[in-house]
């Protein structure tokens, strides 16, 4: 999904359930949704801790928020320090490299969000996503980024605490009703992107394995499929190293593309969402893309709200298309042994990896929808926007944008353009068929066949 992480750091299939980055943050996810419901049926409220920069328009301003603001931020980081080390020791990692690292992206994150929150960086619809991956790509491509520093960089692991957060923005009856259209047409463009990428690349004579990780990584969640894939086919290094180098590339470029589009289109934010969510590869790239979107509707640019574009590129993406890299990877392992293999290796299937690779975190992101209707229940709408949204969800929302900004730093600080593998024609021109493919597959199953559920998506 993202490219904070290596092929090294994957980890073995059969991870043990406590180690397991999914696990950690939906736990680390759900804790804070817990908290903000209690403190919200107690009659308060965490948004004491839950602090952002505000918008802002000079010097003198905003030295007077961090005036006023700067026990709550001490606090905040404090706590978010113990919180993540305490998740990334019991993954295995050295505590204290990931306490020096994390303190520096915290910091770091600070200073991309007050510059998000600059009236004249608003003016320019520079949105927080993109401001944190220009501040990494730039610190990655012109220092040495220790390695106690780089231990820090997880982005697949912020994104994940960030996706669980973000299931308590969206209301469970939401997730009910436009859930079932999502899954089908997630589940419609990575059946055939998949078949239309692996079969370009057998033609033009690539090896299987490395078909099948391009058409995984261009039809389910990038990186990450390319490693489950990987390891369900036994795939030589040298062509997991050429399949992430596309992978990655083509998801920088969708960052950027993908809102521009939909904006000379006028899309409502809803549709965009949705369309982003079938055509991008990687989560947390997606994720921009898709607040870089929502942004747009501020001033009534496009229709529709912010939420809407990631509400619908969650559904599609994270609910809808992240699942099967499960069902990819077993039914591949299932093919490579039977087929690939020579007879008489001693390999046998193992379908629990339908299990073992399905993206846990979704389950928090369910639960925590659930929490949030079941504290939210009887309520009327004007007492809940007045009251509840403001008191219960918006702390949520605003943690969520700081695992976002942690994510989407880590990415720009872990790609390095030096270090790039060389790619070969035939395997760039596969995957970019998928891409032609995907992007217009997506665009009608969201602009027309499902539009009026996108447009219409919890307004």
């Amino acid at each position: 999904m993202t490219v904070g992480r290596t092929i090294h750091e994957a980890g073995p299939p059969a991870e043990r359930a406590w180690l397991a980055e999914d696990w950690w943050a939906v736990m680390i996810g759900l804790a804070v949704v817990i908290a903000s419901v209690t403190t919200f049926l107690s009659g308060v409220s965490l948004s004491w801790f839950a602090v952002l920069p505000e918008a802002w328009s000079d010097l003198p301003e905003l030295w007077a928020q961090f005036s006023r603001d700067g026990a709550r931020y001490g606090v905040q980081g404090a706590v978010l320090l113990v919180v993540f080390t305490g998740a990334a020791r019991l993954m295995s990692q050295r505590a204290g490299n990931f306490a020096r690292g994390f303190v520096v992206i915290y910091l770091l994150s600070m200073v991309i969000l007050t510059i998000s929150a600059w009236r004249n960086t608003r003016l320019l619809y520079l949105e927080t996503p993109i401001i944190a991956l220009a501040v990494g790509l730039i610190l990655a491509n012109t220092v040495r980024i220790p390695a106690w520093l780089q231990t820090s960089l997880r982005a697949e692991f912020y994104i994940k605490v960030g996706v669980v957060l973000l299931g308590a923005t969206l209301p469970l009856p939401v997730i009910l009703q436009a859930g079932p259209i999502a899954i089908l047409q997630a589940s419609i463009a990575s059946i055939v992107t998949f078949l239309v990428i692996y079969n370009v690349g057998r033609f033009l004579n690539l090896d299987r394995r490395l078909a099948a990780m391009l058409a995984g990584g261009g039809s389910i969640c990038g990186l990450s499929a390319v490693i489950a894939i990987a390891g369900a086919v036994r795939a030589k290094r040298e062509d997991i190293t050429v399949a992430t180098t596309i992978v990655v590339g083509w998801a920088m470029v969708m960052i950027v593309l993908l809102p521009l589009l939909a904006r000379a289109w006028f899309l409502s934010t809803g549709v965009g969402g949705a369309w982003i969510g079938t055509s991008e590869y990687a989560d947390a790239a997606g994720f921009a893309a898709a607040q870089t979107y929502g942004g747009f509707a501020r001033d009534g640019l496009i229709a529709g709200t912010p939420d809407q574009a990631l509400w619908s590129y969650t559904l599609v993406k994270v609910v809808g298309r992240d699942m099967w890299i499960g069902i990819w990877a077993a039914l591949l392992s299932f093919v490579a042994i039977t087929k690939w293999e020579p007879s008489g290796t001693g390999n046998h299937v193992d379908l629990a990896q339908i299990w073992t690779r399905f993206p846990k975190f979704i389950l928090g992101f369910i639960f925590a929808s659930l929490l949030i209707t079941w504290a939210g229940h009887g309520t009327a709408i004007a007492a809940f926007d007045s009251t509840a949204r403001p008191l219960l969800i918006a702390p949520i929302d605003a943690l969520r944008n700081w695992a976002f900004t942690f994510s989407f730093l880590s990415i720009g600080a872990s790609l390095r353009v030096r270090h790039l593998a060389p790619v070969t024609g035939d395997a760039f021109v596969a995957f970019s068929v998928g891409v032609v493919v995907n992007l217009t597959l997506g665009f009608v199953l969201s602009a027309v066949v499902f539009s009026s559920y996108w447009t219409s998506i919890a307004r």
